[in-house]
């Protein structure tokens, strides 16, 4: 070991350089060799050897063509999968505004009708006023808002409901004085129709000693939103996967 260390820290003499020297050309004539001998071997192969040769590679150049329609097919799909998943977003995103809509947690605007109901004597009960709501439902109205003479305004809703009290009506609470005047959205052709349908609303209106005003309008504006509550009890019902 101590001959060895003493070698190995031993600066090389003019022979030990011009040796590697020497092996060092004689690895570069190698490698020059065998670039001659594989041309050479290609030069002296027969035609058969050739063609195998050819099939060699081209067989390899069929493999990366594979590939590369491979990988340009993931590409595609993992684009495709990119423009899906924002299709379903934006799709989720006009849903949720579509229920919002319906659940009167936003405004609204659209065709429509307005029904305007005097009350001078203070007959026209809450249950005229919602089978009002009701028909207005059956015809397709989309966003419903119900003010009164007061001032007052709500935004009626699945759960809004209607009591009798002096003077007037509560709406989900809210004291409502006559006149009344709805505000609904929907295609206001179907809703008038349905307002003015014999022995309907406008017909009970008047039996009960008022009278009801329709009319269509191309644009309304519903912004009176009801500020909803989580449920008690209700719960989502789980994911039914059986099927």
């Amino acid at each position: 070991m101590h001959r060895l260390g003493k070698a190995l820290r031993a600066r090389p003499d003019v022979g030990q350089v011009g040796v590697a020297a020497l092996v060092g050309l004689l690895g570069f004539a190698a490698a020059v060799q065998v670039r001659a001998d594989d041309d050479d071997l290609l030069n002296r192969a027969r035609r058969g050897d050739l063609f195998l040769i050819l099939d060699g590679l081209t067989a390899r150049g069929d493999q990366l063509e594979e590939q590369i329609a491979q990988l340009e097919n993931d590409r595609r799909e993992l684009l495709s999968g990119a423009d899906s998943e924002a299709a379903a977003l934006e799709q989720t995103a006009e849903l949720a505004q579509q229920l919002a809509v319906l659940a009167g947690t936003v405004g609204a605007t659209g065709p429509g009708v307005t029904v305007t109901i005097a009350d001078p004597d203070g007959q026209v009960g809450a249950r005229t006023m919602y089978s009002a709501v009701q028909e207005l439902r059956s015809a397709g109205a989309e966003a419903i808002e119900l003010s009164g003479g007061d001032g007052e305004q709500v935004r009626v809703v699945a759960t809004t409901y209607f009591v009798d009290d002096d003077q007037g009506i509560a709406v989900d609470g809210v004291h409502l004085e006559p006149p009344y005047r709805f505000t609904v959205i929907g295609e206001s052709e179907t809703l008038a129709e349905a307002m003015e349908f014999p022995q309907g609303v406008v017909d009970a209106v008047t039996g009960d000693g008022g009278t009801a005003t329709v009319a269509q309008h191309d644009e309304l504006v519903v912004d009176v939103v009801h500020e909803a509550t989580p449920p008690q009890y209700a719960s989502p019902a789980p994911d039914d996967d059986s099927g």
